[in-house]
Protein backbone atom coordinates (compact mmCIF):
# COMPACT_ATOMS: atom_id res chain seq x y z
CA UNK A 1 0.00 0.00 0.00
CA UNK A 2 1.32 3.43 -0.95
CA UNK A 3 0.44 6.68 0.80
CA UNK A 4 0.82 10.31 -0.16
CA UNK A 5 0.22 13.26 2.19
CA UNK A 6 -0.64 16.71 0.91
CA UNK A 7 -0.76 19.77 3.22
CA UNK A 8 -3.85 21.82 2.39
CA UNK A 9 -3.39 24.26 5.30
CA UNK A 10 -1.60 24.26 8.68
CA UNK A 11 -4.42 22.09 10.05
CA UNK A 12 -5.83 20.31 6.98
CA UNK A 13 -4.29 17.28 5.30
CA UNK A 14 -5.22 15.20 2.28
CA UNK A 15 -4.18 11.55 2.38
CA UNK A 16 -4.19 9.48 -0.81
CA UNK A 17 -4.00 5.71 -0.36
CA UNK A 18 -3.16 3.39 -3.25
CA UNK A 19 -3.95 -0.27 -2.62
CA UNK A 20 -2.43 -2.73 -5.11
CA UNK A 21 -4.89 -4.40 -7.47
CA UNK A 22 -4.22 -7.92 -6.09
CA UNK A 23 -4.77 -6.86 -2.47
CA UNK A 24 -7.96 -4.93 -3.29
CA UNK A 25 -9.36 -7.86 -5.30
CA UNK A 26 -8.48 -10.32 -2.54
CA UNK A 27 -10.34 -8.25 0.06
CA UNK A 28 -13.29 -7.73 -2.28
CA UNK A 29 -13.55 -11.48 -2.94
CA UNK A 30 -13.65 -12.14 0.82
CA UNK A 31 -16.73 -9.94 1.03
CA UNK A 32 -18.22 -11.58 -2.06
CA UNK A 33 -17.75 -15.08 -0.58
CA UNK A 34 -19.60 -13.91 2.56
CA UNK A 35 -22.44 -12.76 0.32
CA UNK A 36 -22.47 -16.18 -1.35
CA UNK A 37 -23.17 -17.82 2.01
CA UNK A 38 -25.87 -15.35 2.95
CA UNK A 39 -27.94 -14.74 -0.18
CA UNK A 40 -30.28 -17.00 -2.15
CA UNK A 41 -29.85 -17.29 -5.92
CA UNK A 42 -32.77 -18.84 -7.86
CA UNK A 43 -31.95 -22.44 -8.88
CA UNK A 44 -29.28 -22.93 -6.20
CA UNK A 45 -29.27 -23.76 -2.51
CA UNK A 46 -27.99 -21.02 -0.23
CA UNK A 47 -24.19 -20.92 -0.42
CA UNK A 48 -23.96 -23.18 -3.51
CA UNK A 49 -24.34 -20.62 -6.33
CA UNK A 50 -21.24 -19.87 -8.42
CA UNK A 51 -19.32 -16.77 -7.27
CA UNK A 52 -19.70 -15.18 -10.70
CA UNK A 53 -23.49 -15.52 -10.52
CA UNK A 54 -23.59 -14.08 -7.00
CA UNK A 55 -21.54 -11.15 -8.24
CA UNK A 56 -23.82 -10.61 -11.23
CA UNK A 57 -26.87 -10.41 -8.94
CA UNK A 58 -25.36 -8.71 -5.88
CA UNK A 59 -22.13 -7.10 -7.12
CA UNK A 60 -23.17 -3.51 -6.30
CA UNK A 61 -24.11 -4.50 -2.74
CA UNK A 62 -20.88 -6.47 -2.33
CA UNK A 63 -18.82 -3.52 -3.56
CA UNK A 64 -20.56 -1.17 -1.13
CA UNK A 65 -19.95 -3.60 1.73
CA UNK A 66 -16.30 -3.95 0.62
CA UNK A 67 -15.92 -0.16 0.83
CA UNK A 68 -17.61 -0.03 4.24
CA UNK A 69 -15.45 -2.81 5.64
CA UNK A 70 -12.05 -2.28 4.03
CA UNK A 71 -11.64 1.44 3.29
CA UNK A 72 -11.62 2.29 7.00
CA UNK A 73 -9.01 -0.42 7.60
CA UNK A 74 -6.80 0.91 4.81
CA UNK A 75 -7.15 4.44 6.25
CA UNK A 76 -6.20 3.34 9.79
CA UNK A 77 -3.24 1.34 8.48
CA UNK A 78 -2.01 4.35 6.50
CA UNK A 79 -2.29 6.66 9.54
CA UNK A 80 -0.31 4.18 11.67
CA UNK A 81 2.32 3.89 8.95
CA UNK A 82 2.65 7.68 8.65
CA UNK A 83 2.40 8.17 12.45
CA UNK A 84 -0.43 10.69 12.08
CA UNK A 85 -3.01 11.45 14.79
CA UNK A 86 -5.99 13.32 13.29
CA UNK A 87 -8.13 15.46 15.59
CA UNK A 88 -11.32 14.48 13.74
CA UNK A 89 -12.84 11.56 11.89
CA UNK A 90 -11.33 11.37 8.41
CA UNK A 91 -13.70 11.95 5.54
CA UNK A 92 -13.40 9.90 2.35
CA UNK A 93 -13.39 12.56 -0.37
CA UNK A 94 -13.06 10.15 -3.29
CA UNK A 95 -12.74 6.38 -3.95
CA UNK A 96 -11.84 4.92 -7.33
CA UNK A 97 -11.61 1.19 -8.02
CA UNK A 98 -12.36 -1.34 -10.72
CA UNK A 99 -11.53 -5.04 -10.65
CA UNK A 100 -8.04 -5.61 -11.93
CA UNK A 101 -6.91 -2.08 -11.07
CA UNK A 102 -5.40 -0.39 -8.03
CA UNK A 103 -7.82 1.07 -5.51
CA UNK A 104 -7.20 4.78 -4.91
CA UNK A 105 -8.91 6.49 -1.95
CA UNK A 106 -8.51 10.11 -0.88
CA UNK A 107 -9.23 11.26 2.67
CA UNK A 108 -9.39 14.70 4.23
CA UNK A 109 -8.76 15.23 7.93
CA UNK A 110 -7.41 17.76 10.41
CA UNK A 111 -4.34 17.70 12.63
CA UNK A 112 -3.04 19.90 15.41
CA UNK A 113 -1.01 22.78 13.97
CA UNK A 114 2.66 23.42 14.62
CA UNK A 115 2.57 26.35 17.03
CA UNK A 116 5.34 28.91 16.68
CA UNK A 117 5.53 31.57 19.38
CA UNK A 118 7.56 34.54 18.20
CA UNK A 119 6.74 37.12 20.84
CA UNK A 120 5.37 36.83 24.36
CA UNK A 121 7.51 39.24 26.36
CA UNK A 122 7.78 43.04 26.33
CA UNK A 123 4.30 43.44 24.91
CA UNK A 124 2.11 46.55 24.87
CA UNK A 125 -1.21 45.31 26.18
CA UNK A 126 -4.35 47.50 26.06
CA UNK A 127 -5.90 47.25 29.52
CA UNK A 128 -7.32 49.66 32.08
CA UNK A 129 -8.63 48.39 35.42
CA UNK A 130 -12.03 49.58 36.57
CA UNK A 131 -11.54 51.80 39.62
CA UNK A 132 -13.88 51.76 42.60
CA UNK A 133 -16.17 54.79 42.85
CA UNK A 134 -18.49 55.77 45.69
CA UNK A 135 -21.54 55.94 43.40
CA UNK A 136 -21.19 52.18 42.85
CA UNK A 137 -22.52 51.70 46.37
CA UNK A 138 -25.54 53.90 45.60
CA UNK A 139 -26.19 52.05 42.34
CA UNK A 140 -26.04 48.70 44.14
CA UNK A 141 -28.47 49.86 46.83
CA UNK A 142 -30.78 51.28 44.15
CA UNK A 143 -30.71 47.89 42.43
CA UNK A 144 -31.72 46.26 45.74
CA UNK A 145 -34.58 48.74 46.12
CA UNK A 146 -35.82 48.03 42.59
CA UNK A 147 -35.80 44.30 43.23
CA UNK A 148 -37.83 44.75 46.41
CA UNK A 149 -40.23 47.28 44.89
CA UNK A 150 -43.98 46.72 44.83
CA UNK A 151 -46.46 47.67 42.08
CA UNK A 152 -49.48 49.77 43.06
CA UNK A 153 -52.50 50.87 41.06
CA UNK A 154 -52.41 54.57 40.12
CA UNK A 155 -55.67 56.46 40.60
CA UNK A 156 -54.31 59.77 39.36
CA UNK A 157 -52.47 60.67 36.17
CA UNK A 158 -49.77 58.54 34.61
CA UNK A 159 -46.06 59.42 34.77
CA UNK A 160 -42.93 58.31 32.97
CA UNK A 161 -41.87 54.92 34.35
CA UNK A 162 -45.45 53.73 35.02
CA UNK A 163 -46.53 50.36 33.66
CA UNK A 164 -49.65 50.52 31.49
CA UNK A 165 -52.03 47.71 30.56
CA UNK A 166 -53.84 48.77 27.36
CA UNK A 167 -55.85 47.59 24.39
CA UNK A 168 -54.56 48.80 21.04
CA UNK A 169 -57.37 49.09 18.50
CA UNK A 170 -56.73 49.01 14.74
CA UNK A 171 -58.80 51.47 12.65
CA UNK A 172 -59.83 51.32 9.00
CA UNK A 173 -60.12 54.35 6.71
CA UNK A 174 -63.59 55.08 8.11
CA UNK A 175 -62.32 55.05 11.69
CA UNK A 176 -63.96 51.72 12.55
CA UNK A 177 -62.20 49.22 14.83
CA UNK A 178 -61.05 46.15 12.85
CA UNK A 179 -58.79 44.41 15.37
CA UNK A 180 -57.73 44.62 19.02
CA UNK A 181 -54.52 43.50 20.73
CA UNK A 182 -53.55 43.65 24.40
CA UNK A 183 -50.26 45.31 25.30
CA UNK A 184 -48.29 46.08 28.44
CA UNK A 185 -45.58 48.74 28.30
CA UNK A 186 -43.60 51.13 30.47
CA UNK A 187 -44.07 54.80 29.64
CA UNK A 188 -40.79 56.16 28.28
CA UNK A 189 -39.24 52.69 27.98
CA UNK A 190 -40.86 50.79 25.13
CA UNK A 191 -40.59 50.18 21.39
CA UNK A 192 -43.02 52.93 20.42
CA UNK A 193 -42.28 56.49 19.30
CA UNK A 194 -41.68 59.59 21.46
CA UNK A 195 -45.03 61.15 20.53
CA UNK A 196 -46.84 57.99 21.69
CA UNK A 197 -45.08 58.12 25.07
CA UNK A 198 -45.94 61.80 25.43
CA UNK A 199 -49.64 61.04 24.81
CA UNK A 200 -49.54 58.23 27.40
CA UNK A 201 -48.25 60.64 30.04
CA UNK A 202 -50.67 62.62 32.20
CA UNK A 203 -53.75 60.44 31.59
CA UNK A 204 -55.89 58.22 33.82
CA UNK A 205 -57.02 54.60 33.60
CA UNK A 206 -60.14 54.30 31.43
CA UNK A 207 -58.91 56.98 29.01
CA UNK A 208 -58.92 56.27 25.26
CA UNK A 209 -56.31 58.07 23.16
CA UNK A 210 -55.95 58.28 19.38
CA UNK A 211 -52.26 58.20 18.44
CA UNK A 212 -49.63 56.89 16.06
CA UNK A 213 -47.37 54.16 17.44
CA UNK A 214 -44.36 54.51 15.15
CA UNK A 215 -42.88 57.21 12.93
CA UNK A 216 -42.42 56.63 9.20
CA UNK A 217 -38.67 56.21 9.57
CA UNK A 218 -38.88 54.01 12.68
CA UNK A 219 -38.82 50.23 12.30
CA UNK A 220 -41.86 48.50 13.77
CA UNK A 221 -40.92 46.18 16.61
CA UNK A 222 -44.49 45.12 17.35
CA UNK A 223 -45.23 41.71 15.81
CA UNK A 224 -48.86 42.64 15.09
CA UNK A 225 -48.12 45.96 13.44
CA UNK A 226 -46.60 45.63 10.00
CA UNK A 227 -44.43 48.18 8.23
CA UNK A 228 -47.36 49.12 5.96
CA UNK A 229 -49.55 50.35 8.85
CA UNK A 230 -46.96 51.37 11.46
CA UNK A 231 -47.54 55.15 11.12
CA UNK A 232 -51.35 55.02 10.98
CA UNK A 233 -53.44 56.21 13.91
CA UNK A 234 -54.66 53.70 16.50
CA UNK A 235 -56.98 53.93 19.46
CA UNK A 236 -55.27 53.08 22.74
CA UNK A 237 -57.63 52.26 25.61
CA UNK A 238 -55.83 52.40 28.95
CA UNK A 239 -57.10 49.64 31.22
CA UNK A 240 -54.81 50.11 34.20
CA UNK A 241 -51.79 52.11 35.35
CA UNK A 242 -49.35 50.72 37.90
CA UNK A 243 -46.47 52.48 39.57
CA UNK A 244 -43.33 50.97 41.06
CA UNK A 245 -43.07 51.88 44.75
CA UNK A 246 -39.53 51.63 46.06
CA UNK A 247 -38.97 50.76 49.74
CA UNK A 248 -37.63 53.54 51.94
CA UNK A 249 -33.89 53.52 52.47
CA UNK A 250 -33.71 53.03 56.23
CA UNK A 251 -32.42 50.55 58.81
CA UNK A 252 -35.52 48.36 58.40
CA UNK A 253 -34.76 48.02 54.70
CA UNK A 254 -31.12 47.13 55.54
CA UNK A 255 -32.29 44.48 58.03
CA UNK A 256 -34.51 42.91 55.38
CA UNK A 257 -31.28 42.39 53.43
CA UNK A 258 -29.60 40.93 56.55
CA UNK A 259 -27.50 43.98 57.40
CA UNK A 260 -27.64 45.63 60.86
CA UNK A 261 -28.15 49.15 59.53
CA UNK A 262 -27.83 51.33 56.43
CA UNK A 263 -24.34 52.35 57.54
CA UNK A 264 -23.30 48.71 57.97
CA UNK A 265 -24.89 47.85 54.64
CA UNK A 266 -22.87 50.52 52.84
CA UNK A 267 -19.63 49.32 54.47
CA UNK A 268 -20.25 45.68 53.52
CA UNK A 269 -21.32 46.56 49.98
CA UNK A 270 -18.09 48.56 49.57
CA UNK A 271 -16.00 45.57 50.73
CA UNK A 272 -17.88 43.19 48.42
CA UNK A 273 -17.69 45.57 45.44
CA UNK A 274 -13.94 46.09 45.87
CA UNK A 275 -13.36 42.34 46.07
CA UNK A 276 -15.51 41.75 42.99
CA UNK A 277 -13.73 44.53 41.09
CA UNK A 278 -10.36 43.03 42.01
CA UNK A 279 -11.43 39.61 40.69
CA UNK A 280 -13.05 41.09 37.59
CA UNK A 281 -9.98 43.21 36.84
CA UNK A 282 -7.73 40.16 37.17
CA UNK A 283 -9.91 38.24 34.72
CA UNK A 284 -10.00 41.18 32.30
CA UNK A 285 -6.24 41.57 32.54
CA UNK A 286 -5.77 37.87 31.79
CA UNK A 287 -8.11 38.16 28.79
CA UNK A 288 -6.17 41.21 27.57
CA UNK A 289 -2.89 39.30 27.80
CA UNK A 290 -4.30 36.28 25.97
CA UNK A 291 -5.80 38.47 23.25
CA UNK A 292 -2.43 40.14 22.73
CA UNK A 293 -0.67 36.77 22.54
CA UNK A 294 -3.12 35.64 19.85
CA UNK A 295 -2.57 38.90 17.97
CA UNK A 296 1.24 38.62 18.13
CA UNK A 297 1.40 34.89 17.41
CA UNK A 298 -1.05 33.92 14.65
CA UNK A 299 -2.04 30.26 14.71
CA UNK A 300 -4.70 28.30 12.86
CA UNK A 301 -6.88 25.89 14.80
CA UNK A 302 -8.80 22.90 13.40
CA UNK A 303 -12.35 23.84 12.36
CA UNK A 304 -13.71 20.60 13.83
CA UNK A 305 -12.27 21.51 17.26
CA UNK A 306 -13.72 25.02 17.07
CA UNK A 307 -17.14 23.61 16.17
CA UNK A 308 -17.05 21.07 19.01
CA UNK A 309 -15.90 23.62 21.60
CA UNK A 310 -18.50 26.18 20.45
CA UNK A 311 -21.19 23.53 20.93
CA UNK A 312 -19.91 22.82 24.44
CA UNK A 313 -20.09 26.53 25.28
CA UNK A 314 -23.61 26.76 23.84
CA UNK A 315 -24.89 23.55 25.44
CA UNK A 316 -26.01 24.97 28.85
CA UNK A 317 -28.00 27.77 27.14
CA UNK A 318 -29.48 25.40 24.55
CA UNK A 319 -30.60 22.96 27.25
CA UNK A 320 -31.98 25.69 29.52
CA UNK A 321 -34.09 27.28 26.76
CA UNK A 322 -34.84 24.10 24.74
CA UNK A 323 -33.12 25.47 21.61
CA UNK A 324 -31.44 23.41 18.91
CA UNK A 325 -27.72 23.67 19.67
CA UNK A 326 -26.90 23.93 15.95
CA UNK A 327 -28.79 27.24 15.84
CA UNK A 328 -26.92 29.00 18.63
CA UNK A 329 -23.46 27.37 18.50
CA UNK A 330 -22.29 29.80 15.75
CA UNK A 331 -22.76 32.66 18.25
CA UNK A 332 -20.03 31.10 20.38
CA UNK A 333 -17.69 30.26 17.50
CA UNK A 334 -15.44 33.35 17.74
CA UNK A 335 -14.98 32.88 21.49
CA UNK A 336 -14.27 29.18 20.99
CA UNK A 337 -11.66 29.93 18.32
CA UNK A 338 -9.91 32.57 20.46
CA UNK A 339 -9.91 30.29 23.52
CA UNK A 340 -8.36 27.43 21.56
CA UNK A 341 -5.72 29.68 20.01
CA UNK A 342 -4.72 31.17 23.35
CA UNK A 343 -4.61 27.70 24.92
CA UNK A 344 -2.24 26.37 22.24
CA UNK A 345 -0.01 29.44 22.52
CA UNK A 346 0.14 29.18 26.32
CA UNK A 347 1.04 25.49 26.12
CA UNK A 348 3.89 26.34 23.76
CA UNK A 349 5.18 29.08 26.07
CA UNK A 350 5.02 26.66 29.02
CA UNK A 351 7.07 24.24 26.92
CA UNK A 352 9.63 26.99 26.18
CA UNK A 353 9.90 28.35 29.75
CA UNK A 354 9.40 24.99 31.50
CA UNK A 355 8.49 26.59 34.88
CA UNK A 356 9.11 24.48 37.98
CA UNK A 357 6.22 23.77 40.36
CA UNK A 358 7.53 23.63 43.91
CA UNK A 359 5.88 22.43 47.11
CA UNK A 360 5.62 26.08 48.15
CA UNK A 361 3.77 26.90 44.90
CA UNK A 362 1.33 24.09 45.64
CA UNK A 363 0.71 25.30 49.21
CA UNK A 364 0.17 28.93 48.14
CA UNK A 365 -2.32 27.86 45.47
CA UNK A 366 -4.19 25.61 47.90
CA UNK A 367 -4.39 28.45 50.44
CA UNK A 368 -5.67 30.90 47.79
CA UNK A 369 -8.30 28.45 46.55
CA UNK A 370 -9.45 27.68 50.09
CA UNK A 371 -9.70 31.42 50.90
CA UNK A 372 -11.74 32.07 47.74
CA UNK A 373 -14.18 29.40 48.86
CA UNK A 374 -14.20 30.59 52.51
CA UNK A 375 -12.98 27.14 53.50
CA UNK A 376 -10.46 25.87 56.03
CA UNK A 377 -7.21 24.83 54.27
CA UNK A 378 -7.13 21.32 55.75
CA UNK A 379 -10.76 20.77 54.84
CA UNK A 380 -10.02 21.95 51.29
CA UNK A 381 -7.11 19.52 51.03
CA UNK A 382 -9.29 16.59 52.07
CA UNK A 383 -12.26 17.54 49.93
CA UNK A 384 -10.25 18.29 46.80
CA UNK A 385 -7.38 15.82 47.19
CA UNK A 386 -8.07 14.22 43.80
CA UNK A 387 -7.91 17.59 42.03
CA UNK A 388 -4.77 18.63 43.92
CA UNK A 389 -3.02 15.41 42.89
CA UNK A 390 -4.00 15.81 39.23
CA UNK A 391 -1.81 17.06 36.40
CA UNK A 392 -4.38 19.82 35.76
CA UNK A 393 -3.64 21.37 39.15
CA UNK A 394 0.08 21.70 38.35
CA UNK A 395 -0.74 22.86 34.81
CA UNK A 396 -2.81 25.71 36.26
CA UNK A 397 0.12 26.76 38.47
CA UNK A 398 2.49 26.69 35.48
CA UNK A 399 0.08 28.83 33.48
CA UNK A 400 -0.15 31.30 36.34
CA UNK A 401 3.65 31.56 36.45
CA UNK A 402 3.77 32.18 32.71
CA UNK A 403 1.13 34.91 33.02
CA UNK A 404 3.31 36.56 35.69
CA UNK A 405 6.39 36.40 33.43
CA UNK A 406 4.44 38.04 30.60
CA UNK A 407 2.87 40.64 32.89
CA UNK A 408 6.15 41.68 34.55
CA UNK A 409 7.95 42.07 31.21
CA UNK A 410 5.12 43.92 29.47
CA UNK A 411 3.53 47.35 29.56
CA UNK A 412 -0.19 47.96 29.97
CA UNK A 413 -1.45 50.85 27.84
CA UNK A 414 -4.79 52.71 27.73
CA UNK A 415 -7.62 51.18 25.74
CA UNK A 416 -8.13 52.71 22.28
CA UNK A 417 -10.70 55.51 22.22
CA UNK A 418 -13.88 55.18 20.19
CA UNK A 419 -12.56 57.62 17.56
CA UNK A 420 -9.43 55.48 17.08
CA UNK A 421 -11.53 52.33 16.73
CA UNK A 422 -13.65 53.98 14.04
CA UNK A 423 -10.52 55.05 12.14
CA UNK A 424 -9.11 51.51 12.38
CA UNK A 425 -12.38 50.11 11.00
CA UNK A 426 -12.25 52.55 8.08
CA UNK A 427 -8.71 51.42 7.24
CA UNK A 428 -9.80 47.75 7.33
CA UNK A 429 -12.75 48.47 5.05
Amino acid sequence: MKTEIKEISPCERELTITVEADKALQDYNKVLRNFKNLVAVPGFRKGKAPLSLVERNYGSYAKEEFYNKSIGEYYKEALDEEKINPVNQGEAANIEWEKGKDLVATFKFEVMPEVEVKKYKELEIPFEPVEFQENMIDLTIEDFRNRMATMEEVEGESEEGDTVEAVIKFLDDDGKVTKEVNRQFVIGDNVYCKNFNNKMTGIKAGTEVKTKLFTKSQKSEDEDIGENIKDREFLVEVKSIKRKILPELNDEFAKDLEYESVEEMRKQIEIELKKKLENDNEQEKKSAILNKLVEENPVEVPKSMVKYYAEQLAKPYAEAYKIDIEKIAPIYQQNAENDLKSHLIMQKIIEIENPEVTEKDMEITIEENAANMNMDVEKYKKMYKKQIDSDDFQAAIKEKKIMKIIEESSKFVPLPKEEEKKEDNKVEE
